[in-house]
């Protein structure tokens, strides 16, 4: 496989946290994530799909065998690798900019989760419920169309959206739980906001 700079040091990044995996008491992770495990395998849901991280090797498949790209590993990897022990359920949604050591990835955040969100759906709010409770979340009563999806089981997003009018173009927002960072890498919480608003672009794309 050919990688571009950028993927490649995505894969380097990647392979550092695999050995810090192995390193670990993947049985512990596996009670403190709420995932299940099994001789060969912890399994972790990653918005609703199910992926299979070899305890031998660190290697991640989906659970139908297909390849998972270096970005959606390094997430699951940062997940497994940088949730802090303390860790404690979130007991209230915030914004992006409440989120203090992800905040330096605004700009990020809103250029790969927002914009794309708000163009994708201008016009077609309800194709935004839809395509959400396809993946598996549940709708919200928040703006036109809302709807949370859970990333991890243990981290969920949910997703807002307002469509725009003769006088006010389409907005949109996403609430992370509060503690999010007790349970990630800051750098992948813009990055779950970016996956999850992907998902729901590409599902949405077959009400087209």
């Amino acid at each position: 496989m050919v990688f571009t700079t950028e993927e490649s040091n995505y894969e380097k990044v990647f392979k550092y946290f695999q050995e810090c995996f192995l390193k670990r008491e993947i049985e512990k992770i596996a009670k403190d994530l709420r995932l299940t495990i099994d001789d060969e395998y912890l399994y972790i849901p990653f918005f609703y799909e199910l992926c299979c991280v070899a305890k031998d090797t660190g290697e991640i498949i989906k659970e139908d065998g297909k390849e998972i790209s270096v970005m959606d590993r390094l997430t699951i990897m940062h997940h497994l690798c940088c949730y802090q022990q303390f860790a404690q359920d979130s007991d209230r949604k915030v914004p992006f900019r409440e989120i203090r050591e992800a905040a330096v990835f605004e700009a990020a955040y809103n250029r790969m989760a927002l914009e794309p969100l708000k163009e994708a759906f201008q016009g077609k709010a309800e194709n935004l419920i839809k395509a959400g409770i396809k993946m598996g979340g549940i709708e919200e009563k928040f703006g036109d169309a809302s709807v949370t999806l859970q990333a991890f089981p243990t981290i969920s997003l949910t997703y807002i959206f307002w469509d725009g009018d003769e006088e006010f173009p389409a907005a949109a927002n996403i609430l992370f739980d509060n503690r999010i960072t007790q349970w990630t890498h800051p750098e992948s919480v813009p990055v779950l906001a970016e996956t999850g608003t992907k998902r729901l672009i590409r599902i949405a794309e077959h009400y087209e």
